[in-house]
């Protein structure tokens, strides 16, 4: 778990590594047993696979990569492959967090998880301030780039890098009783604002706050509810203003932008751009959507692309929208992809619901999405993991022993 979400980007060519270790183990896991809420996701997502071939052969694309890996069918077939090892990746955290009995053991193995992650971080921000005062060069790590000194880890950028690490202050909230976890809770905000500067990950730390503590001003401060509510809603709304500052002079000034920097990646890929041209796509094919993982290739014709220009060949194919999981099912696969995917999501809610699991962490699930985390990005799926843990298949009952990961998970 904790090496396929720190080391996203560490590639053998265009594959990943953490892709091609949880999909070595999958024999293993199918020879268990595939949880069918997990077996939900499995057939939506290989319906949606077939029906992007076949949404793909009617496309046209101007501009392609030699590499087959980049080509339409085959970017979907790879896409695919990593939704896979998503789902494989979340029935393991299943499985292995169901088999545990023993009072405590949930816990134990939880807090290893995490205090792994937060040792890993350490390190990285220790490198960070390595470089910061001028010990070591920036250059003589990957893990710190830019003009600006950004911390990313093994991930491409500072953004996506501190979301993950928004995923780890998620799930730390499981055990906020525990000692010392309000420090590492601080630790970790203080490396997404200042280290890797990434304003998606801040708001969704911040949002996070608000959910998993509002049944409890709801419950304890009913009386100021009302004005809790009104302050932290003033407060979110200034922090996300101020966020989006730098996005709206990009969008008041993008011709003169893009003019003056042709072949700046961060202006012609990613969210800028596709704030225009996912909309665009959208619109053009609303009921099935692209093809998953056509993105990147069709955004590049001219009818998509508008004012933009080509990005630089090297990167050309490598682009993404920037706005998450949830866009990416409505780019792929249209307003029924996201029809689909909610009514799964909907029918595990209740059921988590009725046993008085912890219904939280599907928010938290989402939350990710909403934030920018791409479908096929892996550590979202450990927290639907988590939360399926909080349901017994075989008689509909939740599980006897209070000291047991659903007493933790839902009390």
């Amino acid at each position: 778990m904790t090496f396929c979400i720190q080391f996203t980007d560490l590639k053998i060519g265009l594959i990943k590594v953490t892709e091609l270790l949880v999909l070595g183990v999958t024999p293993f896991v199918l020879l268990g047993r595939l949880n069918k809420y997990v077996s939900y996701f499995l057939f939506f997502f290989t319906g949606a696979v077939l029906i992007s071939l076949l949404v793909t052969s009617h496309l046209s694309f101007t501009y392609l990569e030699p590499s087959f890996l980049k080509r339409p069918y085959w970017i979907t077939i790879g896409r695919y492959i990593e939704i896979i090892s998503c789902l494989m990746l979340c029935n393991i955290v299943f499985l292995y967090f169901q088999s545990l009995k023993k009072k405590g053991e949930f816990t134990f193995y939880l807090s290893k998880f995490i205090d792994l992650n937060i040792a890993i971080t350490v390190l990285f921000a220790f490198i960070y301030l390595l470089v910061i005062f001028n010990i070591i060069s920036i250059n003589d790590t990957r893990l710190v780039y830019g003009w600006d000194i950004r911390l990313r880890g093994y991930f491409v950028e500072g953004g996506p890098y501190g979301l993950m690490l928004s995923f780890i202050f998620i799930l730390s909230s499981l055990l906020k009783d525990r000692k010392g976890i309000i420090i590492r809770r601080i630790f970790l905000f203080i490396v997404i604002v200042f280290m890797a500067q990434s304003k998606a990950g801040t708001l969704c730390c911040v949002v996070w706050l608000g959910v998993e503590n509002f049944g409890l001003v709801k419950d304890k401060l009913k009386p100021i509810l009302l004005p809790a509510v009104i302050v932290f809603l003033i407060g979110f709304f200034f922090l996300f203003k101020n966020i989006s500052h730098m996005y709206i002079d990009h969008f008041d000034n993008i011709k003169v932008s893009v003019k003056e920097r042709p072949n700046d990646p961060n202006l012609v890929l990613g969210r800028i751009p596709g704030f225009f041209i996912a909309p665009k796509i959208i619109q053009e094919n609303p009921i099935f959507g692209i093809g998953i993982g056509n993105y990147p290739l069709i955004r590049n014709n001219k009818e998509y692309r508008g004012i933009f220009p080509l990005p630089p060949k090297k990167i050309r194919n490598l682009d993404a929208h920037g706005y998450g999981g949830i866009v990416d099912i409505l780019v792929d696969n249209g307003v029924l992809g996201v029809l689909v995917f909610f009514s799964i999501l909907g029918i595990i809610f209740k059921r988590i619901r009725v046993q008085n699991g912890k219904t939280v962490l599907l928010i938290g699930f989402v939350l990710l999405f909403i934030f920018g985390v791409q479908i096929h990005f892996m550590y979202p799926w450990i927290l639907l993991g988590l939360a399926l843990t909080g349901i017994s298949e075989t008689n509909g009952n939740t599980l006897d022993d209070p000291s047991s990961k659903l007493k933790i998970l839902g009390q």
